[in-house]
């Protein structure tokens, strides 16, 4: 147990949160270490959070409930929320996973009340400052105690940065969560492709979402693409008056929850994708993978995976597509193997 029974904070706020800290918190359990899971209220539709507690079975000890007026102001409420439970609770080390803004609120707010912090998907970089998961994960790594990276890249990432001390070689905790699913997820003999498309650099430009909406319905004419809409998408679209092209080019679904999404990432012949989890889901299914973005911060599933990076134009797109090789392969990362919170919890365990 904890020394002096003082718990471990879990940060989560957003859905690729709920999919990390769902294998950590069954570890920690099962190693009989106390913790508190704190849902940040980053996503408030309940389609984005409150599908997802209920398909891992989570169970928040705390519920944020910041404003979503803007941005600053909604880092404000959890930072203050956090800091009322951080005093309540005296917690011995706080969690953080992946990349959102929940991350970042959680980062600050631990290490300005001098609670140890530790970064689950350490040193990831795309090394492009114009992503706001760029300027999260950097700053969260630079005020970690302990960093627990995916691949050796990441490592090499840190190490540039002057980062050697506390990182530590875990694995891909997504990983995890997949194979817990995958049993349940069922095949079919029908041909298509997947998409998912919700990064603000992409569907914030009107430029690139009209690009990336020419190129999906000049693809969509070689086997129909399901995409589920993110809200977000769906109402920069509307906006831009793309919504009706892209309705008439692909299939548009609801928000999937996570084992539907395994379902399509699975049984799809092709997946196209600006979600960094995706990328490395696909990876390890063996689903060739088109990334819409200019760049990755997860180059492995580039250099060991079945990921492909297609630019964010109409041109880019397509070269990339018609030069992909679509059959499926068996793919091999190091420490992806679905025992990484137990590697988490393990490296926790010494520092307690």
């Amino acid at each position: 147990m904890n020394p002096d029974n003082e718990p471990i904070a879990i940060i989560a706020g957003a859905r690729p949160n709920f999919m990390k800290v769902s294998p950590l918190c069954r570890e920690l359990e099962k190693q009989k270490i106390a913790y508190r899971l704190i849902n940040t209220g980053q996503h408030f539709n309940a389609d984005m959070s409150g599908s997802f507690f209920k398909e891992f079975h989570l169970q928040p000890h705390y519920n944020l409930h910041p404003s979503h007026n803007s941005i600053i102001r909604q880092f404000a409420d959890i930072m203050v929320g956090l800091e009322e439970i951080f005093l309540r609770e005296h917690f011995s080390l706080v969690v953080v996973v992946g990349d959102v803004n929940s991350t970042l609120a959680g980062a600050l707010t631990a290490y300005k009340m001098n609670i140890p912090l530790v970064h689950v998907e350490a040193g990831l970089r795309a090394y492009n400052n114009q992503m706001p998961e760029e300027i999260n994960r950097v700053i969260t790594d630079r005020l970690s105690s302990m960093l627990f990276t995916s691949s050796d890249e990441a490592i090499a990432n840190l190490r540039k940065e002057g980062v050697t001390e506390n990182v530590h070689p875990v694995g891909n905790i997504m990983i995890d969560t997949l194979e817990m699913f995958l049993p349940q997820v069922k095949k079919t003999n029908e041909i298509f492709y997947f998409c998912t498309l919700h990064r603000a650099e992409n569907v914030d430009s009107p430029a690139i979402l009209s690009e990336i909406v020419q190129a999906l319905a000049e693809i969509a004419r070689d086997a129909i693409i399901y995409l589920p809409l993110h809200p977000r998408t769906k109402k920069m679209a509307q906006a831009y008056g793309l919504l009706e092209r892209l309705r008439t080019s692909v299939h548009l679904l609801e928000p999937l929850g996570y084992q539907e999404s395994l379902y399509y990432q699975k049984n799809a012949r092709l997946v196209l994708t600006d979600s960094g989890g995706i990328q490395e889901e696909t990876s390890y299914l063996g689903t060739p993978c088109i990334t819409l973005r200019t760049e990755t911060e997860r180059p492995v599933t580039v250099t060991h995976g079945t990921n492909t990076i297609g630019g964010v134009t109409k041109v880019s797109i397509l070269q990339a597509y018609r030069a992909k090789d679509l059959t499926k392969k068996k793919t091999a990362i190091p420490y992806w193997d679905g025992k990484t919170s137990k590697r988490i919890v393990d490296s926790i365990k010494k520092v307690l």
